[in-house]
């Protein structure tokens, strides 16, 4: 079981309040370009440009990033994951498959970009999740917290470097959990956290 190195760590846009975290990039056989959410049964960059009133035309490529990139850019929203370094067991993208090795540094994102307020977390509330392993980062700096629970989306804030961010806890954006939330609740879910 080999680790392997976050390929992007982060994208914020000048001046966004939100960013949109998930765990870690799937397996790259998965990939259909090289940027967040690469995998095309993922539902994420449909919402996304859904939202920004955008329809996706390109699927591959540098055009395809670029697209994405732009999408981000006028949202005025970031992406990033919450593993920097991961183990993968069984060659799976699925969370429970992934071994935290080493976080991302979300002190460094939110230091980097004052204007960011809220993070908007996708995937289930697990150990294995994107918020979980938020949980045990913030622990590593001594910051107690809980994660909310209840019907989605979930609110809580946290302070971090004097500031308060609002954390907010989504659904997952991937095919799989597609089977138990329609890509139109997504949609305005997400469309609610980025808007507000």
């Amino acid at each position: 079981m080999c680790e392997e190195i976050h390929p992007w760590n982060w994208y914020v846009p000048a001046g966004a309040k939100s960013i949109i975290i998930g765990t870690f990039p799937p397996t790259l056989r998965n990939w259909s370009y090289d940027f967040f959410y690469p995998n095309k049964n993922n539902y994420f960059w449909r919402i996304m440009a859904r939202i920004a009133g955008k329809p996706l035309q390109y699927f591959s490529g540098e055009k395809a990033v670029e697209e994405r990139k732009n999408i981000l850019n006028r949202l005025r929203v970031g992406v990033s994951d919450m593993g920097k370094i991961i183990r993968r067991t069984d060659g799976s993208s699925s969370d429970e498959n992934l071994e935290i090795v080493e976080y991302m540094d979300i002190f460094e994102i939110l230091e980097e970009n004052p204007s960011l307020r809220k993070i908007i977390f996708t995937s289930s509330a697990g150990k294995s999740s994107a918020i979980g392993w938020f949980k045990s980062y913030l622990a590593l700096h001594d910051i107690d917290f809980r994660i909310p629970k209840g019907k989605r989306p979930l609110r809580t804030s946290v302070q971090i470097a004097a500031k308060d961010v609002e954390i907010v806890l989504l659904y997952s954006t991937s095919a799989r959990a597609g089977a138990t939330i329609s890509v139109d609740l997504l949609t305005e879910l997400f469309r609610n956290e980025i808007s507000a």
